[in-house]
């Protein structure tokens, strides 16, 4: 028998024991967000989506699954085939999320391989322009005037809002009244509208309002400055303690994808991630690229969980 009969009489046999993910992908590839579309982990899937789709070959489908605080989307992600065709566009909720519910229906760290991170964006602490507070002291001055008597409005109980929220009623020593929304756009338009005073929130989420002069920022809550917005100091700057409440966002894939298909999304998002293209979509919205491979990734998610658990727990924070 020739060699080359030899060899394709082999074809199928080495085929079949070729695993499944050497060919990946096959097919569309679905990207889960656990928030409704124009939102900002929504904008950071869509910066990335046309050029996974451009490297893997395949459409990169994204599906909008809100509700929970992100946890149907994260829990429909965890109890999918680990098979490189379903993934969670993560936002810092993942993290903030455990401490909240007595039990979730999928652990954070278990039941997900972390790919890599995309991005990183600061919050900053905000209020309408119709406000009379022109800085933090102005804000801590009427708060200790009357404890409770302002209110700070979130996207919902639990986001990164409420963290930051809290977090700076501890810095500044003072008493706010937590009014949680649903979302983005409605805390938004009640603080712009003056019906809330102040708001804590990413300035990928607000960067348009204070392009248009609807909103007034107070303070970066955030170790430096925020490029685009060079003349608001950070908290640290004005003698507070340093808050850092930033928001990072990252591919996750369920437990179990094959390290090697884990590596090559990894390395191709990495690849994405320096390009001037990309990095220019997420300057337009206040982001700047946060490249965490899969191991840097996961001890980054690890050592979060862990310190918003603590502030969970002295807020006593709790999800209704």
């Amino acid at each position: 028998m020739s060699a080359t009969r030899r060899a394709l009489l082999a074809l199928p046999a080495l085929l079949a024991a070729r695993p499944a993910w050497a060919a990946w992908p096959e097919r569309p590839v679905r990207l889960f967000v656990g928030f409704p579309p124009g939102g900002p982990t929504d904008f950071i899937a869509r910066a990335v989506a046309p050029g996974l789709q451009a490297a893997w070959g395949q459409p990169v489908v994204i599906e909008n699954r809100g509700g929970a605080n992100a946890t149907i989307a994260t829990e429909a992600v965890a109890r999918s085939a680990p098979d490189g065709y379903t993934l969670l566009l993560a936002a810092n909720n993942h993290v903030m999320n455990p401490p909240l519910y007595a039990k979730l229906p999928y652990d954070p760290i278990g039941d997900f391989a972390p790919v890599h991170s995309i991005a990183a964006s600061p919050n900053v602490l905000w209020c309408g322009t119709q406000q009379p507070f022109r800085s933090v002291a102005d804000l801590v001055a009427a708060a200790k005037a009357q404890p409770g008597a302002v209110s700070f409005a979130t996207t919902g109980i639990g986001g990164n809002g409420h963290y930051g929220g809290e977090m700076l009623q501890r810095a500044l020593g003072i008493q706010l009244t937590h009014v949680p929304y649903k979302g983005t756009a409605p805390a938004m338009q009640d603080v712009v509208a003056g019906l809330v005073p102040v708001t804590v929130g990413t300035l990928v989420g607000t960067i348009g309002g204070f392009r248009n002069g609807q909103i007034r920022p107070l303070a970066v809550l955030s170790p430096q400055r925020a490029p685009e917005l060079p003349e608001v100091p950070t908290l640290a700057e004005l003698g507070h303690p340093l808050v850092d409440t930033g928001v990072w966002y990252g591919l996750l894939a369920p437990a179990g994808t094959p390290t090697p298909l884990v590596r090559r999304m990894a390395e191709d998002m990495a690849a994405l991630l320096k390009t001037r293209e990309v990095q220019d979509r997420l300057a337009s919205q206040a982001s700047v690229v946060l490249a965490l491979g899969p191991e840097e990734f996961a001890r980054r998610i690890r050592a979060d969980l862990g310190a918003w658990a603590t502030v969970a727990r002295e807020a006593d924070m709790k999800a209704e």
